[in-house]
């Protein structure tokens, strides 16, 4: 709703209501006659037009924009001032509607400047404090745009490590077979060229779906086979449900690498890489297996080797954050990563990139 429009709605049935009490305060009272309504509506038009001139001198001398201690010196001798401007036309307004002889009275006039401060204090406290709860909302709303230009910054810059990354190891993989085998290395140029296009295209999306990662990833597995021949063992166990869902692109592929690089390679005999894949209502379940151990420190960002766990902790908290897992452990002389990717958010940030 406009905050203008809502303004005089306040405005409009604080000073209806708080005329409305008083007539019903003094309901039997002998001087409730016609005169009194027409009194009752002169002071209901003179609140909201002192009212309306209050809230002019609050924005107009910059007092929303203070501390409380700044504002309250401020405001009290103010509202003092259009309490006293109140009862002389209250006075006023009597004098005009009743025609009777103008009579002061000292107590009545002291008492009822009194109501008519606190009538103003009380409408000042609100106003003041719908204008600081709106404020705070703006300012909210700016620090969670903030936050996410920032995390956007961060995932950008995130995706640009992957690619060099994943460059470099491809790069040596075809470097190994050129001396041994130029028509295999012709046919994993090929390959790499594949797997560098669809890259280039997954910098542009924040998500892909699992079918996609996948082909990313056989074309990887490929050319890593290439290399180590029967000392490599692929094993892909994809429940068909799950390729249309959504992950984060290079994901699944950087921790693949990571398995290749410091499980397989890192065994005389080789070993397998197993990627399983599952699904609920609301998380892609993800899977992988290798041969080898696992050393804590290979995920440590000064590690050359620990940039892939890194930046997938990194990625999944700054994507989905408590809700995204990932895990790595061994177990049964395998080491296993598990990701666990909801499905809730990463297809509505999908669809909008699609």
């Amino acid at each position: 709703m406009n905050t203008k429009f809502l303004y005089w709605i306040a405005q409009v049935f604080g000073w209806t209501t708080y005329i409305g009490l008083t007539i019903m305060l003094n309901i039997g009272a002998k001087e409730l006659n016609t005169d009194f309504f027409y009194t009752m509506l002169a002071v209901w038009a003179m609140g909201i037009s002192l009212s309306q001139l209050l809230r002019y001198l609050y924005v107009k001398q910059g007092w929303l924009d203070l501390g409380i201690m700044k504002i309250i010196p401020r405001v009290l001798p103010t509202v003092v001032v259009f309490g006293i401007a109140l009862e002389f036309l209250y006075y006023l307004s009597q004098f005009i509607i009743t025609s009777e002889p103008f009579a002061f009275d000292g107590n009545k006039f002291f008492s009822e400047t009194i109501s008519w401060f606190f009538l103003f204090l009380m409408w000042t406290l609100l106003y003041f404090s719908f204008h600081f709860f709106q404020n705070y909302r703006k300012e909210e709303i700016k620090n969670l745009q903030w936050e996410a230009s920032k995390n956007e910054i961060e995932l950008n810059r995130l995706r640009a490590q992957l690619n060099p990354h994943f460059i470099f190891n491809s790069m040596n993989t075809i470097r190994a077979l050129v001396d041994d085998n130029p028509k295999k290395s012709k046919e994993n140029i090929t390959k790499l060229s594949k797997i560098l296009r669809s890259t280039l295209l997954a910098e542009k999306k924040k998500f892909t779906t699992l079918g996609e990662e996948l082909n990313l990833v056989k074309d990887y597995l490929d050319l890593e086979h290439s290399r180590f021949e029967e000392r490599l063992n692929i094993i892909y166990k994809i429940a068909p449900n799950t390729t249309k869902l959504s992950i984060p692109p290079m994901m699944l592929q950087t921790l693949v690498e990571n398995s290749i690089k410091h499980g397989i390679s890192q065994l005389p005999k080789g070993g397998t890489v197993a990627i399983k894949t599952s699904c609920d209502h609301s998380n892609l379940y993800i899977e992988i297996l290798n041969s080898g151990l696992y050393q804590p420190t290979d995920s440590l960002p000064s590690n050359s080797s620990g940039f892939g766990l890194s930046g997938t902790v990194k990625r999944l908290e700054l994507l989905y954050g408590a809700k995204g897992v990932f895990k790595i452990y061994n177990e049964n002389n395998k080491v296993v990563s598990n990701l666990i990717i909801p499905q809730t958010i990463s297809n509505e940030h999908y669809s909008d990139n699609n």
